[in-house]
């Protein structure tokens, strides 16, 4: 039932395994690590896969039947659902007992993974080649950025910030990351504390309160244009671009 668990194999296919929940996560984490983080698959691929595999049921009774195809289901919607989750916890080295009760009280109580301050997150180098591709075609930052440089912008390990072309776009594109589950609730501060990006006006570090206030800002200019013309604001249009991007983004995940 778990092939990437050798302690499932040692079941019976009649007997549901006590800590079954736990031995789904375990696999999903070793297949994720072995199709993901390797970039032999979508990630939409690996979901459906991981699904399809592990649902099938042999000669179990209907009680163990129902608990068995709950618990499919529930990795499989945090699989979706909770994409934050699964790059923090699944792109570690190790994941165990400890790390899998955390994950799974996070995804049962809809909370916000609390992070220290050592990452954005954790892409893998194809989706790292996908978003330099990005900033550098909306000139993002004032110089072109490399597959390297994204890496170590999201896992906060610049050496100096990226100094940003317009603070609203910073703000916006990485507002849309948020939106779709890519980054943590956090993120501004992340930002700060690691002085990933600069203002285009100062080359400061961008506090969190400036992020903040530029994503807002944008937001209210784009419904006083709204109101006054049928025109859409610059911001607005860029706002779009980074959803479209970043929504293509999950969805090649």
């Amino acid at each position: 039932m778990c092939p990437y668990c050798n302690s499932c194999s040692k079941k019976s296919e009649k007997e549901l395994p006590e800590n079954e929940l736990w031995l789904l996560f375990r696999a999903a984490y070793e297949q994720y690590k072995s199709e993901i983080l390797n970039g032999e698959k979508a990630y939409s691929r690996y979901v459906n896969d991981f699904f399809s595999y592990h649902l099938p049921v042999v000669s179990m009774n209907e009680a163990d039947t129902r608990l068995h195809v709950m618990h499919v289901c529930a990795v499989k919607e945090m699989l979706e659902e909770r994409v934050d989750l699964v790059n923090a916890f699944f792109s570690k080295g190790t994941f165990e007992e400890e790390e899998y009760q955390q994950m799974f009280y996070l995804f049962n109580t809809g909370k916000s993974l609390v992070i220290k301050g050592d990452y954005l997150a954790h892409f893998s180098n194809h989706q790292a080649h996908l978003i330099a591709n990005f900033v550098n075609e909306v000139s993002l930052f004032m110089v072109d950025v490399s597959d390297q440089d994204i890496k170590n912008l999201f896992e906060c390990k610049l050496d100096c910030p990226l100094q940003a072309n317009s603070n609203r776009h910073v703000a916006l594109f990485f507002g849309s990351l948020r939106s779709f589950g890519l980054l943590p609730f956090q993120w501004q501060m992340i930002m700060e504390k690691h002085k990933l990006v600069s203002s285009s006006a100062t080359n400061k570090p961008l506090r969190a309160s400036q992020l903040r206030c530029g994503l807002s800002q944008a937001k209210s200019a784009k419904l006083t244009r709204e109101k006054l013309s049928n025109q859409k604001s610059d911001d607005a249009g860029f706002e779009s671009v980074c959803n479209d991007f970043v929504k293509r983004l999950k969805e090649s995940m």
